[in-house]
Formats: structure tokens, C-alpha cells, sequence
């Protein structure tokens, strides 16, 4: 997700590049030799700066015009995948909230004893479960077009929903005045089963937008 914003920008200027570019480009300069005679001719030395401000504006638009037939040489296939990862970054965005503040509440207090037992139960029940249930429901219901990338983000939908189920029995862990250590050890496992495959998810799409490198 964090090259999303290079991606947009570059997928933007695919987009404008057949627009911007001209039916044909003639480019055209003369140098005359000198013949030894010099005069201050002011309106021939204001007709050379204009020539030389057009020939640098020339020069600079073809460059711009030369990448952008870069640009209109790029493999329709991989600009419409790079385009359905932009749609699949944008459904993902939103939902990150939610993971955020379950996270944040969930680490407010790293451990849990008498006195802050109540404090760590109302944080389970009131903001971890119910902003990462609605997270893990938002990412089941994104489905990615493209194969290999609906595979990736099925680890993230295992990861995440594993994850929950750790939250979930810590909150029930915190729920009573006598903690069960065992309730405690199968929370932490499902958290870290979970948290596993999302590394893996990280490590895979970190790969897969590669891909798109040839874009730029």
C-alpha cells in the first residue's frame, strides 16, 4: 500500500499521455557561421532571444513528449492490472481504521493485573472486537479481480480472522477476576498464527507490485 501513491500518479499519466500528445512533432534549427562583422542590431538581438527561448521550449517539450510515447507503449494488460490494484488499494484504505484503533486499544496496557483488569475488559469489549470484527468484515467482502492477487489477500482475510478469534478469547480471559493462563496462551497463539500470514501477505504484495515498475 505505501507505493500507492506513486502508482496513482504514474497510472494518472498513462492516462493523459494519448490526450496530450500532438498528431506529429518537426523539429527544425540553423546555425549561421559568422562572418566577422558585428553591429547592436536591438530588434536582431530580441528576434535571438526569442529563438533561443522557443528552441528551449522545444527542447523541453521533447523530452515530455518522449515519455510520454513510453507511456503509450506500456502493455495494455499490465496498465489494467496496475489499475484494478488502485481499485483494490481503495477498498483496502478505509478498513485500515478500524485495525488501527483495535491495535492501539489492544496495546494501551501491556500488562493485565487486578487493577487494571476492568480498564482492559471495557477496551475488548467496547473498541477491539467491534473495530476488528468490522475490519475483518470489510476485507471479506473485497474481491480482487485478479487472480494472484485474490490469493494474496486471502492470506490477509486468514490472518486477520485468526487474529480476531485471539482477540475475542482475550477478551474473555480479561472477563473474570481469576485469570485463566490457558485461555491467555490460546489467545496469544491465534495472534500469532495470524499475525504470520499477514507478514506473509506484506511480503507477497511488496512483490507483486514490482510488476508495475516497468510503468514508471
Amino acid at each position: 500500500m505505501k507505493n500507492k501513491l506513486l502508482l496513482t500518479l504514474m497510472l494518472a499519466a498513462l492516462v493523459t499521455a494519448s490526450s496530450a500528445l500532438p498528431a506529429s512533432v518537426t523539429y527544425a534549427a540553423t546555425d549561421d557561421a559568422p562572418d566577422g562583422n558585428y553591429t547592436m542590431d536591438l530588434t536582431t538581438s530580441a528576434d535571438g532571444a526569442a529563438d533561443n527561448s522557443a528552441a528551449a521550449e522545444e527542447s523541453a517539450d521533447s523530452d515530455t513528449y518522449g515519455d510520454e510515447d513510453s507511456w503509450a507503449d506500456a502493455d495494455p494488460a499490465l496498465v489494467e492490472e496496475a489499475s484494478g490494484f488502485l481499485d483494490y488499494s481503495d477498498q483496502m484504505d478505509p478498513l485500515f481504521t478500524y485495525e488501527t484503533k483495535a491495535w492501539d486499544a489492544y496495546n494501551i496496557n501491556e500488562y493485565v493485573k487486578s487493577s487494571n483488569r476492568k480498564q482492559e475488559y471495557k477496551l475488548m469489549t467496547y473498541t477491539v472486537v467491534p473495530n476488528y470484527t468490522k475490519f475483518v468484515s470489510g476485507i471479506k467482502l473485497i474481491k480482487p479481480q485478479n487472480s494472484e492477487l485474490a490469493k494474496i489477500h486471502a492470506k490477509y482475510v486468514k490472518g486477520a480472522y485468526l487474529e480476531l478469534e485471539g482477540f475475542v478469547l482475550y477478551k474473555k480471559y480479561v472477563s473474570s477476576a481469576k485469570l485463566d493462563d490457558a485461555i491467555l496462551k490460546k489467545s496469544k497463539l491465534k495472534l500469532q498464527a495470524g499475525g504470520k500470514l499477514i507478514d506473509q501477505f506484506n511480503t507477497e504484495i511488496d512483490k507483486y507490485i514490482t510488476k508495475f515498475d516497468a510503468l514508471q
